[in-house]
């Protein structure tokens, strides 16, 4: 309504009587502004819960909304500055004094020559403020679309369209720039372009709301959902221990889960839970609970139940630490035949070797991930001829790649304060949600500092520590400059792998 009787004033022979109504009209913008500002706040606060809580499933949600906020600040202090400039310009004032000052402040509040110049300037060269601020926001308005994809059709983003048809009042077709900024009166200008920057919070808080609403508790694709229980084996060995897997059929592997198992709590990974229990006595086991999955807006709880039976001894082969095995680090695995001593016991692996570190325990060095791994368990009692007693399959993967970080910050940090990367004194490397403890370091890197639109040359390090030049290059940094580290290369067990670019924002 506000924007309808701007544009209606817009129109008329503006007296210095009606100047107090854009005045007013500025200031209740301003308070829209800041009420935006606050609504935005406020669902970032309520994505950051929700990726708090599952951050696999809404990490890479959450990565493009931090996307959106930086662009959109980009975007809404670029407007800002226009406001100060436009003001410096009428005012006759130096811009550090125009940023002190406000519509009510303006001494010639009905000059409209000053900011005619300064947003249109020389119609036939295009090179007036109003030009530029217009390439830029087509240019915001198509990051939304791209970042939201698909998704993009469920928002709208029209009001910061600028190729409507526009006419002047004698009917003629006029472009965006000349309809807004010609021969309008400065206080008219700044509630204008404070309308546009209401426009830009409200395009950023629909934009982050779909992404938001894209992670949905809801996003389960199949018919019906029930608790699994998948045992190694129905029957196992006195004196030995039983083994299950317990999951959800059609769960998202990604979930971290818990379990409430005979009134004992479990947690879980990788969409399932490990169940194990003494096998202490002959017979029939019988065993219920819930499994408990966590969705992004609560969790919901799956009852089951199932039994087992506890039987004459046969070989028990087990990872203690995971149902995988990873290259180039040492892999603890237990290999039992039950009722059969340890001296005559043999077991064997394919793809790897096993190291016996004491009675029934061996480490595990597998070659070639994406090829499983067997482990056999024989039996040569009394010097007969070997008796396969059991055996089990693990799947061989390649360590996951570590995560560079600056100052305890992830890679994926947009913005971060010069002296604190000054301080930093390089990149740390380390695994994530790893069971392995592994001495990990960058072993090299490469940086670019981007000033005033201006790229350095690249200045490499052969280690994980930031050189005199890179840190000079820092401390020159002014805000909104871009620091683009490059080509990581972290050591590994297996040698050096290149991990992600780093691309960050001086705040």
């Amino acid at each position: 309504m506000m924007y309808l009787v701007l544009t209606a004033m817009l129109a008329l022979n503006v007296s210095v009587e009606v100047l107090k109504s854009f005045v007013t009209v500025n200031d209740a913008l301003e308070t829209t502004n800041a009420n935006y500002h606050k609504k935005n706040e406020g669902m970032y606060q309520l994505f950051q819960n929700a990726y708090v809580n599952n951050e696999a499933k809404v990490g890479s949600q959450w990565e493009k909304a931090m996307e959106v906020r930086a662009k959109t600040d980009e975007m809404y202090d670029y407007l800002q500055q226009v406001k100060w400039e436009v003001m410096a310009i009428t005012e006759g004032v130096p811009i550090e004094e125009a940023k002190n000052l406000n519509a009510r402040d303006i001494g010639r509040q009905d000059n409209y020559d000053d900011p005619t110049r300064y947003f249109i300037g020389d119609v036939t060269t295009n090179k007036g403020k109003a030009f530029e601020m217009n390439q830029k926001l087509n240019e915001y308005r198509q990051f939304l679309i791209d970042i939201l994809g698909d998704d993009a059709e469920k928002v709208s983003f029209d009001a910061l369209r600028t190729d409507y048809p526009y006419e002047d009042a004698s009917g003629k077709k006029v472009s965006w720039e000349i309809y807004h900024f010609y021969h309008t009166i400065i206080v008219a200008d700044l509630a204008i372009l404070n309308k546009i920057q209401a426009s830009v919070l409200n395009a950023e808080y629909d934009a982050v709301s779909q992404l938001y609403s894209s992670v949905s508790e809801d996003d389960f694709k199949f018919d019906s959902i029930s608790a699994r229980v998948v045992p190694v084996s129905q029957n196992v060995l006195q004196g030995s221990h039983y083994e299950a897997d317990i999951f959800v059929a059609a769960f998202d592997s990604k979930s971290k889960i818990t379990a409430t198992i005979n009134g004992q709590k479990y947690e879980g990974e990788a969409g399932s839970i490990r169940y194990r229990v003494p096998a202490s006595s002959l017979g029939e086991k019988r065993v219920s609970g819930t499994i408990d999955v966590p969705g992004t807006f609560g969790v919901k709880s799956y009852p089951f139940q199932f039994s087992y039976n506890v039987g004459v001894p046969t070989a028990t082969v087990a990872a203690d630490a995971m149902n995988v095995l990873y290259v180039g680090v040492d892999n603890p695995v237990s290999a039992l035949a039950g009722g059969v001593p340890d001296k005559d016991t043999r077991v064997e692996i394919t793809n790897g070797t096993l190291t016996k570190t004491g009675a029934g325990t061996y480490i595990a060095r597998v070659t070639t991930p994406g090829v499983n791994a067997e482990i056999k368990v024989y039996s040569t009692e009394n010097g007969k001829s070997p008796v396969l007693m059991g055996s089990k399959t693990f799947r061989v993967k390649r360590v996951p790649d570590p995560v560079a970080r600056i100052n305890g910050q992830e890679v994926g940090v947009k913005r971060i304060d010069k002296n604190t990367l000054a301080n930093a004194g390089g990149l740390l490397v380390s695994m994530k949600d790893f069971e392995f403890e592994l001495k990990l370091q960058v072993a090299s890197f490469n940086v670019q500092v981007s000033r005033n639109q201006e790229l350095s040359a690249s200045m490499p390090s052969d280690g994980n520590k930031f050189t005199s030049s890179m840190i000079e290059n820092f401390k020159r940094c002014r805000r909104g400059d871009k620091v683009f580290i490059t080509d990581i290369m972290a050591q590994m067990p297996e040698g050096k792998r290149a991990l992600g670019d780093m691309i960050i924002t001086i705040k």
